[in-house]
């Protein structure tokens, strides 16, 4: 592709995005550094409003699918219909909350705690380096870790089972949590075993990063090495999620340098698209660059040991702005813009209107639903790459409007053309329903005498790399043989989550076994009353070890 270069439109880029800083989630403008701007385009805000009617007509989803997400503040989530309109299975409002809202019933809130630092001698600069990480200025977060009434404890009584996201950006500074990756360490540790204590099924997640590149990989290596050194064994880690935003982490970088990293990994912003060293603004929706940080993840998830580990990205979109000087109503901007032009334009002369964006919006959903690699994915979710997709955002006030899935009055609202593009694409998706055993224990029993027969309990772990939930009461039996025509028991299960995060737990009683090894199978759905994609995978097996001779090894100590 052909790059024009106009002097006024770069003019315009530098002195508009010296204006900005990246919220993480967001994009601020500062108004005093602007030349006499009319201001971005005002939308009503949804805190006070009640019950909005949707104006226009689209098809309602049927079902919550788990692998499609939002993030949807406040009253967003009573008031749009976000099930219905977007089939949301998975949403966040970056806080932790004791109950959620009726109308998100059968979706996923995702608990965030957040991160703070002190550290005495900072650069004033945002985008200066940060050469004072290692010691130890502590960390604070915001619920205290006891079981007072409000603090973390009161919240993870409320919330059996939810995943909790410790942190959001701590890499990056001021904006977000900015806090060294070696304090990041101590702070996860301390979360995560004061929550497991208290709920073993919470599911506990690192925080997602600005982007994925070499800078902000390095940063998590530090968490890695900091957790192992201090604690003395690898970090614990039930979820990874990651956020991807294309944007430069040096220069006029919005992003700015990874907290504690190495300068000279961080990714200059330039105007020049075919650099490859480099980012430009024309760049922040380039479907390639998005896949490769996908992969870079997931190849950094396999390599340090976490490839059977979920990964769920929690923010991607727009973060640049259609709408910024007034009111923005084209896609190609002229060469010579005027001074108050509405449209904000990248190295191409181009807007991020709402065709480009939920052109965008399509390609990643994609992509994100078929990648799947053997030596990369999740091996429970048919080795998919990222489980889990959560859409910045919603509705915000702010520059990343471009990606509002929704705009409206004070009565009434509507869906954006990224929204009706949404609407259409995840109808048009079939419910997936596909139980699996992912696990089945071998069995160790001993009588106390080493030879009478043994009574045993037989379990099975159970998945569902389905989209949906399975709500329905399923049969699970245990056999003997592998015609599977003599029954040892059976059990029911219920309530097992799509996308492979979670799983439930099938088990029955095996009586009188004498001494020897004795192979079980395990089915699925025995009853067939489950329509699954899948009906080969329900079947297992598993071994029962009776009264067998035990090895003792002998202890051998050394020190260093």
């Amino acid at each position: 592709m052909s790059r024009v270069f106009v002097s006024s439109v770069v003019i315009f880029l530098v002195m508009a995005f010296l204006a900005m800083s990246v919220s993480g989630e967001v994009l601020s403008l500062d108004p005093a550094a602007a030349v006499a701007p009319v201001g971005p385009k005002t939308i009503p805000s949804l805190w006070s409003t009640n019950f909005l009617t949707l104006v226009g007509t689209q098809t309602p989803a049927s079902y919550p699918n788990c692998r499609f997400g939002v993030t949807a503040w406040g009253s967003q989530q009573r008031d749009l219909d976000l099930i219905p309109n977007f089939g949301v299975g998975i949403y966040q409002d970056f806080a932790a909350r004791s109950a959620t809202v009726s109308e998100m019933a059968g979706a996923e809130h995702v608990q965030m705690l957040r991160l703070s630092q002190n550290r005495p001698n900072d650069p004033s600069n945002p985008n200066a380096p940060i050469t004072t990480c290692g010691p130890d200025y502590g960390y604070t977060v915001n619920y205290p870790l006891d079981d007072g009434p409000g603090n973390l404890g009161t919240l993870v009584a409320a919330r059996p089972g939810a995943l909790w996201i410790v942190g959001n950006e701590p890499d990056r500074r001021i904006r977000q949590d900015d806090i060294c990756p070696q304090q990041y360490a101590e702070a996860y540790h301390d979360i995560y075993h004061f929550i497991k204590e208290r709920d073993p099924s919470a599911q506990i997640a690192v925080a997602g990063l600005v982007q994925v590149s070499p800078g902000r990989l390095q940063y998590l290596d530090i968490v890695l090495d900091t957790y192992l050194q201090r604690y003395g064994t690898t970090m614990p880690v039930d979820v990874w999620t990651m956020h991807i935003y294309i944007i430069p982490e040096t220069g006029a970088g919005d992003a700015h340098i990874a907290v504690g990293t190495d300068p000279a990994l961080a990714i200059p912003q330039s105007f020049d698209c075919d650099d490859p060293d480099s980012y430009c603004y024309a760049e922040h929706d380039d479907l390639d660059i998005f896949v490769h940080q996908v992969r870079m993840m997931r190849g950094w998830m396999r390599d340090n040991g976490y490839q059977n580990t979920p990964l769920v990205l929690t923010e991607f979109g727009i973060l640049w702005p259609y709408h910024y000087y007034g009111t923005c109503s084209d896609q190609v901007c002229p060469e010579n813009p005027p001074v108050d032009y509405g449209c904000f334009c990248d190295e191409n002369l181009e807007t991020f209107h709402p065709q480009r964006v939920a052109d965008f919006a399509e390609a990643t959903f994609d992509y994100l639903l078929s990648a799947k690699d053997q030596g990369l994915g999740y091996p429970p979710d048919a080795y998919r790459l990222v489980q889990q997709f959560v859409w910045y955002s919603v509705q915000t006030d702010g520059t990343s409007h471009a990606s509002n899935l929704v705009e409206f009055t004070d009565t009434s609202y509507s869906l954006t053309v990224p929204g009706q593009r949404w609407n259409q694409y995840v109808t048009a998706l079939p419910e997936e329903l596909n139980l699996f055993p992912s696990r089945v224990p071998t069995v160790v029993g001993r009588a106390p005498d080493g030879v009478s027969p043994v009574t045993v309990t037989l379990t099975v772990e159970v998945r569902n790399n389905g989209n949906a939930v399975v709500d329905q009461p399923v049969t699970v039996t245990f056999y003997r043989d592998s015609a599977l025509e003599q029954p040892i028991g059976s059990s029911i299960i219920t309530d097992i989550g799509g996308c492979s995060r979670g799983w439930a737990v099938a088990m029955t009683t095996w009586d009188d076994l004498p001494t020897g090894s004795h192979r079980f199978w395990v089915r699925v759905d025995s009853t067939g009353v489950v329509d699954e994609t899948d009906e080969t995978d329900n079947v297992a097996s598993g071994i029962v070890y009776i009264n067998q001779p035990q090895l003792y090894l002998p202890l051998v100590a050394s020190r260093r």
